[in-house]
């Protein structure tokens, strides 16, 4: 079955997954994150369903993990997440380099705050919509939106201690699974007109 196949297929009515090429190139921005976390890759945040069980469970992970307990404190760590790349001409190439590893987790976070009830599905895409952008002005494909996560990732997980390397190479071959699935998250043009 093939990438659009999956989605047609799917309950029209589940607001959980996208219905348009936009939507769905945004979950593919944290594919990756949504396969780690046990979830699935079609859907916003990687839940099947947007319901109070998915929604409770969003919200304890955006508290634990982000201290994000509502619309504005999801929306200030939106920003705090993306604005060194705003403007592309103060980047540094090093920042350039890692710097996927934040905007894809903006995406991914209004994608839980959605499900979690935070944010209306409006709103976050118009959020996501900017984020996309700038991964689209900032990398040239998909292989650099995901070798720029990869590199965040890898400075990431080496400093939080035990395990890093196995941690590392899991989250490297997730990647590369997704990324070269040719139904993958990833099989979206790069340069989709984000609207």
């Amino acid at each position: 079955m093939g990438f659009l196949g999956f989605f047609q297929k799917k309950d029209k009515e589940n607001t959980a997954l996208p219905k348009t090429d936009t939507e769905r190139w945004i979950t593919g921005t944290y594919a990756m994150w949504s396969e780690y976390a046990d979830g699935d890759w079609h859907y916003f945040a990687g839940s099947k369903e947007k319901n109070k069980k998915e929604g409770a469970s969003m919200r304890v992970m955006l508290r634990r993990d982000w201290e994000v307990t509502d619309k504005n404190s999801l929306l200030d760590m939106v920003l705090w997440l993306t604005s060194s790349y705003k403007e592309k001409d103060s980047c540094t190439d090093e920042e350039i380099a890692w710097g996927a590893w934040d905007l894809c987790r903006a995406c991914q976070i209004l994608g839980m705050g959605f499900i979690g009830g935070y944010i209306g599905r409006e709103e976050m895409m118009e959020k996501s919509m900017e984020v996309g952008q700038l991964m689209q002005a900032l990398y040239h494909s998909w292989t650099e939106l995901y070798d720029s996560y990869l590199k965040g990732y890898r400075e990431w997980r080496r400093k939080q201690g035990d395990g890093w390397q196995k941690d590392i190479a899991e989250r490297e071959a997730l990647c590369f699974r997704l990324r070269n699935d040719l139904n993958g998250p990833c099989s979206l043009p790069w340069e989709l007109d984000l609207k």
